[in-house]
């Protein structure tokens, strides 16, 4: 995807900085952002590795010692999930050994959990009373350990009929609420998270994901019988990967192959409560949440770990997968993530053996303050620490939104207006908008209208003294003759073609339009297309203009309306249409004569709307598409003679040849690019060789 690409330059370029000699105390390791185009960016540095736990304790200190001694140590093997609870003790699923290890902050085994009994533990969570929840995928259950490391219970498949005969019960993460009600990840569960009592009777499914709009599987539905639709593979959603809990009960679910949902903050209704725009990985291992509601995530693909609001707003990204130097802070695959209670973050690598220690840097520690107050309402309490964040990075987007809403509760719509723009924040743009026009509508409103008032009495005046008098004689005449003129004239034309359009048709083989006016209102059609990207309120386009290509624009435009033409064209010379091609070029232009005059003033009118007012925008649009479609079918009609049953037809068969128009298109500049490197591969072959 385009958006990893630039994530791999901007980290390449991040290391290729690093290679470059520093002043002593610079920062080498580099964060990154999403803009509120999508578009990621490098920001301040967010996070930086202090070291790793690798087995015998931070950076291994001690090693020898302890293994002569034979103290017990804590080498993992291909460990899976981490935990770390509110005295911050780390507990590790060391899935390869088949147990569970309690280590303290610096990695000093403390207890181990589950040796000899567990199998291959790849899911752990531990309540508030201490008590130790592992999910034992390799036997299929769910044990329970005291703090004092003694088995308490063991879990097994639930016998309820609801839970599914079929289903295999093959736990591979656990979380639980504060009732002690088991939220389980299962193998193959693609209900969703089994909900079991703390005795293990099953309470239901939660939080299933849904399958997601397949066009190809619509059109099956359409087109296939009922036994060709039972004989195709049923399309299932993906099951849950991850589980974790926040501290006011959310449950948070994270999920492989799920792209721009991977992560899921649900309520008791099981309903998503993140609707951010935010981008959000579709290969997250696993998730967690801090005190504040913060939420962050281990990327298993890329290796990168993303830091979100309690919104589901990215604030930072960082880390990478290894290129093999064994580089600290970055992974060859994190299978696990969690957060201490003073904010240090710790990532498992399934790989390595290891876990990572990050501490947040004085930019992360000010961005999380002005987040916490943001978030919780205190906009203008925010309003400074945001101010702090801006002078060490002038591009981070949501201090902009911080700061537009904190002017925002205070007045001052003017500055918010501004910040709020640069935020690209629709919503609260729209809002400040409406708040200064409504001011300027306060203040100017008996102007206006007196001037309108004044315009239409001057017109009426006017009118009236040009047909007595003759007021205004040599102007008009001007006008008249001027509209006489042949190419004038057929320029004109288009406000026939929307008052009469089946006269309108008939008129253009009749010397009503040209070539020439045609292909000027073919340039004028292009103005207005690239008048209205540009130029289109954000609130309604969602398109940044600096990253807009004006030759893609152009080939948008006329690349379908080339083939629409030349396809009905040769449809028509096969099926009796009376149509030259350069009446069929004529009245494809012609028939855009709505978009042509309203285009334009509805891309004005844009500027001067809020969000409560989109329907006027909308409406606008569909309107504008839906008269040029009528147009383009009474163009079909009148120019090539057909009934109706005959035009619609022609069409069907015009759409269908744009689309093998494309396809063939496509098959041969794809199979061109491969035919040109195999001709370069053995040019170099034989240079080599010669």
């Amino acid at each position: 995807m385009k958006w990893k690409s630039l994530i791999a330059a901007a980290v390449a370029f991040a290391l290729l900085a690093a290679a470059i000699p520093r002043p002593a105390g610079a920062a080498g390791y580099d964060a990154f952002t999403f803009k509120q185009n999508g578009q990621p960016r490098l920001t301040q540095t967010a996070y930086v590795p202090m070291g790793a736990i690798d087995g015998y304790g931070m950076f291994g200190a001690g090693a020898a010692e302890r293994e002569k001694k034979g103290e017990l140590t804590a080498a993992l093997d291909q460990p899976q999930d981490l935990f770390i609870d509110a005295r911050g003790h780390i507990y590790v699923a060391d899935t390869g050994n088949g147990r569970v290890l309690e280590l303290d902050a610096r990695g000093s085994v403390i207890r181990v959990f589950g040796e000899g009994e567990l199998d291959e533990p790849t899911g752990i969570y531990v309540d508030g009373e201490g008590k130790l929840y592992v999910a034992d995928h390799g036997a299929e259950r769910v044990f329970v350990y005291g703090p004092d490391g003694r088995k308490l219970t063991e879990i097994g498949k639930p016998a309820s009929l609801l839970f599914g005969k079929s289903n295999a019960f093959k736990p591979r993460k656990i979380t639980a609420d504060l009732r002690g009600n088991l939220y389980v990840v299962g193998e193959g569960l693609v209900q969703g998270l089994a909900q079991l009592s703390p005795d293990g009777g099953f309470l239901g499914y939660f939080g299933a994901n849904r399958v997601g709009f397949s066009l190809e599987r619509s059109l099956q539905k359409l087109l296939f019988t009922r036994k060709q639709l039972s004989q195709l593979s049923q399309k299932l959603p993906p099951s849950p990967s991850n589980v974790a809990i926040g501290e006011d009960g959310l449950v948070f679910t994270a999920t492989v192959g799920l792209e721009g949902a991977g992560i899921k903050k649900l309520n008791v209704a099981g309903d998503n409560l993140l609707h951010s725009s935010s981008y959000m990985s579709g290969n997250i291992a696993d998730v967690t949440v801090d005190r504040m509601g913060n939420i962050y995530a281990a990327d298993a693909v890329e290796g990168f770990i993303y830091v979100y609001d309690k919104d589901g707003s990215l604030l930072f990204g960082f880390g990478g997968m290894d290129a093999g130097y064994q580089s600290l802070g970055y992974f060859t695959s994190p299978s696990g993530i969690a957060v201490s209670g003073s904010g240090l973050l710790y990532v498992l690598d399934k790989e390595r053996g290891n876990i990572q220690i990050f501490k947040p840097t004085p930019f992360a520690t000010l961005v999380n303050k002005a987040v916490s107050l943001y978030l919780d309402g205190k906009y203008v309490d925010s309003l400074e620490p945001w101010r702090e964040v801006l002078r060490l990075d002038s591009l981070f987007d949501l201090a902009h939104l911080g700061i537009g809403l904190a002017y925002y509760k205070q007045g001052r719509f003017d500055e918010a207006f501004d910040e709020l723009k640069f935020a690209k924040n629709a919503g609260e743009y729209s809002n400040t908008y409406w708040e200064l026009r409504r001011e300027w509508l306060m203040k100017h409103a008996s102007t206006v209208l007196s001037v309108l008032v004044g315009f239409a009495v001057a017109w009426m005046i006017l009118k009236r003294l040009h047909r007595r008098f003759g007021f205004g004689a040599p102007v008009v005449n001007a006008a008249r003759r001027t509209g006489r003129v042949r190419l004038v004239g057929q320029l004109l034309h288009v406000f026939r073609m929307l008052r009469h359009p089946i006269d309108g048709f008939e008129e253009l083989t009749n010397g009503k339009a040209s070539v020439l006016s045609a292909a000027i209102l073919l340039a004028l059609f292009a103005a207005v297309r690239l008048y209205e990207v540009f130029q289109t309120s954000f609130i309604f386009s969602g398109v940044d203009p600096l990253r807009i290509s004006i030759p893609t624009e152009l080939l948008k435009l006329f690349v379908p309306l080339l083939g629409w033409i030349v396809c009905n064209y040769m449809v028509s010379v096969i099926n009796d249409g009376e149509g030259k091609f350069r009446d069929v070029f004529k009245g494809s232009v012609y028939a855009l004569s709505p978009y042509l005059l309203f285009g334009a003033p509805l891309t004005v009118l844009s500027k001067g709307l809020t969000l409560m007012e989109s329907v006027v925008y909308d409406y606008g649009r569909i309107f504008i598409v839906a008269w040029c479609a009528v147009l383009f079918i009474l163009m079909v009609k009148e120019i090539h003679g057909y009934e109706f049953k005959e035009t619609f037809k022609n069409i069907a068969i015009t759409v269908s040849g744009m689309v093998i128009m494309a396809v063939i298109a496509f098959i041969f500049f794809g199979l061109s690019s491969q035919v040109w490197d195999f001709v370069r591969s053995i040019a170099e072959e034989v240079k080599y060789r010669g």
